[in-house]
């Protein structure tokens, strides 16, 4: 094997050590020890999933908003500047 072969190796080694540690450490707050099962009370939290996708509605929504008012303005500008231009002439 060659040193560069040798470091794509190691690199791949080491991304697929911090995947693998990454996907161990894993939240539990939410988990009940029933007689040695784990079981997920999922009721009383929609977590960080719930909380991203209400963030994400709103985003979209604002963006939505924006767009439509940029859209708006643009053609009150359009129409403006067309009869500016009629009136001077």
């Amino acid at each position: 094997m060659k040193a560069k072969d040798i470091k794509k190796f190691a690199l791949c080694l080491l991304a697929a050590l911090i995947l693998t540690g990454g996907a161990a450490c894993g939240n539990d707050k939410n988990m009940n020890n029933d007689n040695g099962t784990a079981s997920e009370n999922s009721v009383h939290d929609d977590g960080v999933v719930g909380d991203t996708g209400e963030a994400l509605k709103d985003g979209v929504e604002d963006l939505g908003e924006d767009v439509r008012d940029g859209v708006e303005g643009a053609g009150d500008s359009i129409r403006d500047n067309a009869e500016n231009a009629t009136e001077n002439r």
